[in-house]
């Protein structure tokens, strides 16, 4: 009896793994783009409690930006404070 496996190619050692033409973001760069996600979020807030005063939005509405942006700096700085907390611990191991 003979076991056929679908389509692999018949020589195993002849596939590479291509390497990847654009170089992997870093810790920095996912760092970057979520500071300024919530930068964007602050300043989406900002203007719509600007339209909340000159009527051009509901309540309801500026309350759901206002509230995003709050739960994006919320979770910013409890992530800011375990990486602290984090540092901390590291420095005071000793060697």
């Amino acid at each position: 009896m003979k076991v056929q496996l679908g389509n692999l190619p018949h020589n195993l050692q002849q596939t590479k793994l291509q390497p990847r033409l654009e170089p992997e973001k870093g810790f920095q760069e996912y760092l970057k783009d979520a500071l300024q996600e919530v930068n964007r979020l602050q300043q989406e807030s900002d203007v719509a409690f600007t339209q909340l005063l000159t009527g051009e939005i509901d309540f309801h509405d500026a309350m759901i930006v206002a509230e995003k942006a709050n739960l994006a700096l919320q979770l910013t700085m409890a992530i800011r404070t375990k990486l602290l907390e984090a540092y901390q611990e590291i420095m005071r191991m000793q060697v």
